[in-house]
């Protein structure tokens, strides 16, 4: 049986300047939607705890 780690890349193909641009992007978005939710998160806590008022 062979080792995982010791498997080599076969044809792998380099991603365009475009593709590079849009995956950036995507992960702008999804970074920026988690810390919203985490900001929502944050705030619902405080009220919650009475903190806000």
């Amino acid at each position: 049986m062979s080792d995982p780690r010791n498997l080599e890349i076969i044809d792998y193909i380099e991603p365009s300047p475009q593709e590079l641009k849009a995956q950036k992007s995507r992960n702008l978005a999804i970074a920026g939607g988690l810390f919203g939710f985490v900001a929502i998160v944050f705030l619902l806590m405080l009220y919650k705890f009475d903190v806000l008022g």
